[in-house]
C-alpha cells in the first residue's frame, strides 16, 4: 500500500506541473500566435493524439506483462515483450507518419477549412507533427517500462523534464519573433531527447534488456489479446477529445477551435487530476477480487467513491464560479465573453465523467474491461452524431451541449457497478443528490460576489470563501469523516518517514 500512495503522489505530480506550467503560458503562446494560428497548432497536436491508438494498446501490455514476468525473474520473456512491442511501434509509427504526411494538405484545406492565408503554415506543421507522432509512439514502448517496475518517480521526472523544455523553448521562440513552424521543430527534438533518456534508464533498471526490434508471434499474440480493449478504448476516447476540435472547425473557422479549446482544456485538466489520484486502484482491486474478499472490495469502493465525489465538488464548484473572472484575468476579455459559457456547461459534463472515472478503474481491476470498452463506445458514437447535428446549428454552444451526450451510458454504467459489488443503488442516488444540493447550495452563495467581479484581489478572497464553506459542508453532509482525516494523515506520516529514512541511509 505504501508503494501505491507513492505511485499516487507521483501521478498527481506528473499531472499538476504541466498543468500548472500550461495555465501560465497558454495566454501568452495564444496572444504571440494569435487565435487563428493557435487554433491550427491545437488542430495538429489533436491529430496526434487522435492516432495515437495506432500502438494497439501495446503501451499498456508493456506495464501488465513486463510486471508480470519481472515478478517470476523471466528476463528473457521480458526481452521478448519489449522488442516485439518496439517493433509494432515501430511499423505503426511509419504509418502514422505517413498518414499525416502525405494527407496534410487534404486535412488543411477539406477538413480544417484553413484559411487561404494560413494554409501553408498548416500544411507544413502538420508534416513536422507527422515525425513528432512517429517518435512519440516510438517513445511509448521505453516511457513504460519504469511504470511496470513500479518507478513512476523515473517516468514523472523525465515526463516533466520533456514537458518544461518543450514549453520553455517555445516561449523563447515567440519571444525572438519566431512562430508555430519552429515551435514544433523543438517539440519534435525534445521528443527524440525524451526517446534517449527513456531507454538509457530502462537499460539501467533492466541490465539484461538488449534492445532488437522483432516479431514473435506468440507474444504478438499475449499482448494483443489484453490490450485490444484498452484500444478500443483508445479510439473511442479519441473520438471524444479530439474529433469535436475538427469537426468545430469544418463548421465554424479554426477561430472558433480556441475559443472551444481554453474551456475544455480546463474542464479536462481538473478531470485528469482525479483520475491521476485513482490510478493505483486498478492493482488494488484486482489483489483484492483474487483473494476474494467481497466486503474489503464493497470497502474500497464506497470509501474512494465519497472521496472522488468530494474532489469534484470542488472542480466544478470552482470552475463555474470562479470561470468568468479567472478566464479575464488568465486569457483576456474578448475570449472570455465567447469561452465562459462554453466552460459552465463543460464542466458538468466533466464533473460526472470525474465521479465515473472510478468505475472505470474497477472495471479494470475486475477483469470487465470489455464494459468499459462497450460504455465509452456508446458515448462516443452519441456524442459525434449530435456533434455533428447541433454544431452546425447552434455553434460552439451546440458543441458544448453535444459533449453532454458520452453520459449516455452512464445511468447503466453505475447500475452494472452497483449491482457488481452489491452495493445498493439508493446509498449512489443518495450521494449524488446531496452532491448536487451542496453545489448548488454554493453557487447560490457565491455567485453574486463573483460573477462581475475581476481583480486579482477579490478572485483570491471569494475563493477562500468558498474553500471555507466548501469545508464546512463536507462534514455536515457526511462526504468526510474525522476518521478519513487521520487516515490520510498516517499515510503522509509514514510517506515522509519512508523518505526520511532513504535520506539518512543514503
Amino acid at each position: 500500500m505504501k508503494s501505491n500512495f507513492r505511485n499516487a503522489v507521483y501521478n498527481a505530480i506528473g499531472f499538476v506541473f504541466p498543468v500548472l506550467i500550461g495555465l501560465f503560458t497558454t495566454p501568452y503562446i495564444v496572444h504571440k500566435l494569435n487565435t487563428e494560428v493557435y487554433g491550427i497548432y491545437a488542430l495538429a497536436i489533436s491529430l496526434m493524439g487522435l492516432l495515437s491508438f495506432l500502438d494497439l494498446g501495446f503501451g499498456q501490455g508493456i506495464i501488465k506483462f513486463v510486471s508480470h514476468y519481472e515478478a517470476r525473474n523471466d528476463y528473457k520473456r521480458i526481452n521478448e515483450i519489449i522488442n516485439t512491442s518496439l517493433f509494432i511501434n515501430i511499423v505503426m509509427g511509419v504509418v502514422g507518419f505517413f498518414i499525416i504526411f502525405l494527407l496534410s494538405e487534404f486535412l488543411s484545406l477539406r477538413v480544417f477549412k484553413v484559411r487561404a492565408e494560413y494554409l501553408s503554415l498548416s500544411e507544413t506543421a502538420l508534416k513536422i507533427v507527422s515525425v513528432g507522432f512517429f517518435l512519440n509512439i516510438v517513445s511509448s514502448t521505453f516511457s513504460n517500462i519504469p511504470r511496470a517496475l513500479q518507478r513512476y518517480d523515473i517516468s514523472v521526472k523525465i515526463q516533466n523534464v520533456i514537458w518544461f523544455c518543450s514549453v520553455m523553448s517555445s516561449l523563447i521562440l515567440l519571444y525572438f519573433g519566431y512562430g508555430l513552424v519552429e515551435m514544433l521543430l523543438f517539440y519534435v527534438l525534445f521528443q527524440f531527447i525524451g526517446i534517449i533518456l527513456y531507454s538509457h534508464f530502462s537499460r539501467n533498471l533492466l541490465p539484461s534488456l538488449k534492445l532488437t526490434p522483432s516479431f514473435k508471434k506468440d507474444v504478438f499474440k499475449e499482448i494483443f489479446g489484453f490490450s485490444i480493449y484498452t484500444s478500443i478504448n483508445a479510439i473511442t476516447g479519441n473520438i471524444v477529445f479530439r474529433v469535436d476540435k475538427m469537426i468545430i472547425s469544418y463548421f465554424l473557422g479554426t477561430s472558433a477551435v480556441t475559443y472551444y479549446q481554453i474551456p475544455f482544456m480546463l474542464s479536462q485538466m481538473a478531470n485528469g487530476f482525479t483520475s491521476s489520484v485513482i490510478q493505483f486502484l486498478m492493482p488494488v482491486v484486482s489483489f483484492i477480487n483474487s483473494a476474494g474478499d467481497k466486503e474489503k472490495l464493497k470497502d474500497v469502493y464506497v470509501r474512494y467513491t465519497r472521496y472522488v465525489f468530494t474532489i469534484s465538488i470542488v472542480v466544478l464548484s470552482g470552475l463555474v464560479l470562479l470561470g468568468k473572472p479567472f478566464l479575464f484575468l488568465w486569457i483576456g476579455k474578448d475570449i472570455t465573453g465567447k469561452s465562459y459559457p462554453l466552460l459552465v456547461i463543460i464542466s458538468v459534463v466533466f464533473f460526472f465523467v470525474s465521479i465515473s472515472n472510478i468505475g472505470y478503474y474497477i472495471y479494470n481491476g475486475l477483469g470487465k474491461a470489455r464494459i468499459n470498452m462497450v460504455s465509452s463506445f456508446i458515448g462516443a458514437i452519441a456524442y459525434l452524431l449530435s456533434a455533428l447535428v447541433l454544431v452546425s446549428k447552434y455553434g460552439l454552444i451546440g458543441a458544448a451541449f453535444a459533449f453532454s451526450f458520452i453520459l449516455v451510458p452512464y445511468p447503466v454504467y453505475i447500475y452494472v457497478l452497483n449491482r457488481i459489488l452489491d452495493v445498493s443503488l439508493k446509498w449512489y442516488v443518495n450521494l449524488l443528490s446531496k452532491t448536487l444540493l451542496l453545489i448548488l447550495g454554493m453557487l447560490l452563495i457565491i455567485y453574486a460576489l463573483v460573477y462581475n467581479n475581476f481583480s486579482l484581489k477579490f478572485l483570491t478572497l471569494s475563493g477562500l470563501l468558498l474553500f471555507i464553506i466548501f469545508v464546512s459542508l463536507l462534514f455536515i453532509f457526511s462526504f468526510i469523516s474525522k476518521q478519513d482525516v487521520e487516515n490520510l494523515k498516517n499515510r503522509v506520516r509514514k510517506y515522509e518517514n519512508r523518505n526520511s529514512y532513504y535520506s539518512i541511509s543514503g
